[in-house]
């Protein structure tokens, strides 16, 4: 099939992206089962799940930052723009880079703090699964080491010019919503 002009040929960056949202819902979907199942085991067969807690506290981590990455991909995360819209477009842009600037030292930050801290507690094991601590704390380092790439690659499309500041009107039609 033809693309057309409307349509963007995506990069390998946009495919991790995808495979990031996917597994979310993955694991979304494992975390419902694994509540719904709990509760109907626990109230209606009176046999609760011995596994269930565990894995919920290993699934939610995993599951918030997961998306967390495509949320900074897709720039969805809460800002306050009103001022940054009314100063001219350069001063907008400047800013908007200084933003992702200091995003990327936060997320530089996360990682490295993560990783030391999974490093910490590899040692203590699960009661009931059996598996490393360091497995719930892993989601953080993961998500921060991609949410880093993407932060990277968005500075360098800023520098190129290949990436705008986004304004509040599009990310209203992105979501839909009429002023």
């Amino acid at each position: 099939m033809a693309q057309t002009n409307t349509q963007k040929k995506k990069n390998w960056f946009e495919y991790i992206i995808d495979w990031t949202e996917l597994a979310a819902s993955v694991l979304l979907i494992g975390l419902t089962i694994t509540v719904f199942g709990e509760v109907l085991s626990r109230y209606v067969f009176r046999a609760p799940l011995v596994f269930s807690n565990e894995l919920t506290q290993l699934l939610f981590p995993w599951l918030i930052f997961v998306a967390a990455i495509s949320v900074t991909k897709q720039d969805g995360h809460l800002a306050v723009s009103y001022f940054r819209d009314q100063l001219p477009y350069r001063l907008q842009k400047i800013l908007f880079l200084f933003s992702k600037v200091v995003m990327l030292f936060f997320s530089v930050y996360m990682a490295v703090a993560s990783f030391r801290y999974v490093d910490n507690v590899s040692n203590q094991i699960m009661p009931v699964m059996r598996i490393s601590r360091g497995w719930l704390s892993a989601s953080v380092t993961v998500a921060f080491i991609f949410i880093s790439i993407i932060l990277i690659y968005q500075i360098v499309m800023i520098l190129l010019n290949k990436l705008d500041v986004p304004r509040e009107e599009d990310a209203l039609d992105d979501l839909g919503h009429d002023r």
